[in-house]
């Protein structure tokens, strides 16, 4: 994936789900990202509900070749990082 292509997806994955979201280059030669989306439309949405949701994002934005170096994406409801800070 290129990385315009990676911020194609920052951008839409944004306009999807509002909040913050973060990519990370993880494999420079073979152009792979992670993504982490945290967003309060998480928060009365089940973790592999969101997982859809981020995944079809995906499919829309990406050709299939370049959807494979999405290598991950997290999804988090705001409360639930604060529960990890606060461990």
């Amino acid at each position: 994936m290129t990385k315009g292509q990676a911020e194609s997806l920052q951008r839409q994955l944004k306009k999807a789900f509002g909040g913050k979201v973060q990519l990370e280059l993880i494999d420079q030669k073979r152009g792979r990202y992670r993504f982490a989306v945290l967003s309060k439309r998480f928060n009365s949405i089940k973790p592999l509900a969101r997982q859809d949701r981020a995944w079809k994002v995906v499919d829309k934005t990406l050709p299939r070749e370049a959807a494979l170096d999405v290598s991950l994406i997290l999804t988090y409801a705001p409360a639930e990082l604060e529960l990890a800070a606060a461990k």
